[in-house]
């Protein structure tokens, strides 16, 4: 038949499903891409809240300020973490580029409770926000941060079944892509900076609606952050759309009658939500990203082994480690021993920095003060941009904004050796 006989839109469509997809794709690139993009998986039903978590990066991405003296807005993506049958939101993460770190960060802040991780400026909202906790399945997709060894172990330690789905497969996490869709049209839409998702992301069309949301964009990531967890509180109180009451409270009763299971103890905290590296344990104790770490007891544990251990780092407080060692029924603490820091800093703000001063020191740091060093840059990072040799524009902003929730380091300060060295002190006697 040809087009000249007015064959119907329906004609076609009719002999198009007509076709075993399936058989034609597995004869052009075989059955593994071919279940991964046509055939129907079994939908896994869930019956309570807190049995299936699914996690996810948004696909639209918003333009912002990493704090408020820097020059220029870069584009950020935000996180979800959304239980399935509650449909409620458990956490979420703003970041550049998701990498490890992300994933734990996210996961994280989809476990505990959120007064102990939102911002200090937005924890009034935490006593709304009451969803947190372990649950029996996390569905993930298999995007390299998620993925990751650390992402992977962390999982692996809660005995959560992992769900990984394959790419191209948004309908087998629909929750959260729902999710997604609703927060995009209900509330990051209306924000200054907004890039929507577009089907072909390297077309000049893209280019452009993404140059003329930049100008608009007026927003720190700060602000960004508590106007999201504002609407997050709202979004979480709308009607399910399935059971006709908020979507907090199916999840509130539900945990009446299905307790949650929550991890305690400092010590089991920092040791699985870290990421995890394989070291020697030497004299001077361990060695990880160019951070030395030591204490008594791992001193004391070297006299009698000297091989292989696991450490495990906080990417948001790299002032120590736990240390893992064959036979020993407990983690080791150690501290860090390369300088001292008046406050928990992020593994990003520490690396960014020490580039930094590499590039001002000609690649030796022996002959500096650390300590007064890191406080000069930092104080140098939280006033605004400056180019960084070697460094992209991203990396900086990323420390920018782990820096911008740090408290600030005064200038007049930062730029005295003999001051900094008492703020220090004062810092951690006041343990701010």
């Amino acid at each position: 038949m040809s087009f000249d006989s007015g064959a119907s839109y329906e004609f076609f469509r009719k002999a198009l499903k007509s076709k075993d997809k399936f058989a034609v794709l597995a004869a052009m690139f075989g059955e593994r891409i071919a279940s991964q993009a046509v055939r129907e998986l079994a939908r896994l039903q869930t019956y309570y809240p807190g049995q299936r978590t699914e996690l996810d990066y948004t696909k639209y991405t918003i333009w912002l300020y990493p704090n408020e003296k820097w020059n220029e807005p870069l584009l950020f993506y935000t996180g979800f973490g959304v239980d399935h049958f509650s449909r409620v939101m458990k956490g979420f993460t703003t970041t550049m580029a998701p990498s490890g770190r992300d994933a734990v960060r996210l996961y994280r802040n989809c476990v505990l409770p959120s007064s102990l991780w939102l911002p200090e400026k937005v924890r009034k909202y935490s006593h709304d926000w009451d969803v947190f906790g372990l649950e029996d399945m996390v569905a993930i997709d298999n995007a390299m941060d998620f993925v990751s060894n650390a992402a992977i172990l962390m999982f692996v330690f809660f005995g959560a079944v992992l769900l990984r789905l394959p790419p191209g497969r948004g309908d087998l996490k629909g929750t959260s892509e729902r999710t997604h869709s609703i927060a995009e049209s209900q509330f990051i839409s209306t924000l200054p900076g907004y890039v929507p998702r577009i089907s072909e992301p390297h077309s000049v069309k893209y280019n452009k609606i993404r140059d003329f949301a930049k100008k608009k964009a007026n927003m720190t990531v700060a602000e960004y952050i508590e106007k999201l967890t504002q609407y997050v509180v709202e979004f979480n109180g709308q009607p399910h759309p399935d059971l006709r009451k908020p979507k907090i409270q199916v999840w509130r009763d539900g945990v009446a009658n299905y307790p949650i299971i929550l991890p305690t103890g400092m010590q089991q905290l920092k040791a699985v939500f870290a990421l995890t590296y394989e070291v020697r344990l030497t004299r001077e104790g361990v060695q990880v990203n160019n951070l030395k770490y030591n204490s008594e007891e791992l001193h004391l544990a070297y006299r009698v082994y000297s091989g292989k251990v696991i450490v495990k780092l906080d990417p948001d407080d790299i002032t120590n480690v736990l240390v893992i060692l064959p036979k020993y029924e407990l983690p080791i603490a150690a501290q860090l021993t390369t300088f001292r820091l008046p406050w928990p800093v992020s593994l990003e703000v520490f690396m960014f920095v020490r580039e930094r001063l590499l590039a001002k020191n000609g690649g030796d740091l022996n002959n500096i003060d650390m300590e007064y060093a890191f406080l000069s840059e930092l104080d140098e990072l939280q006033s605004g941009y400056t180019p960084t040799p070697n460094k992209s524009v991203r990396t900086a902003a990323q420390a920018a904004t782990h820096a911008s929730n740090l408290p600030p380091v005064v200038s007049d300060i930062a730029s005295n050796p003999e001051a900094s060295d008492d703020l220090l002190d004062f810092l951690r006697q006041t343990r701010i």
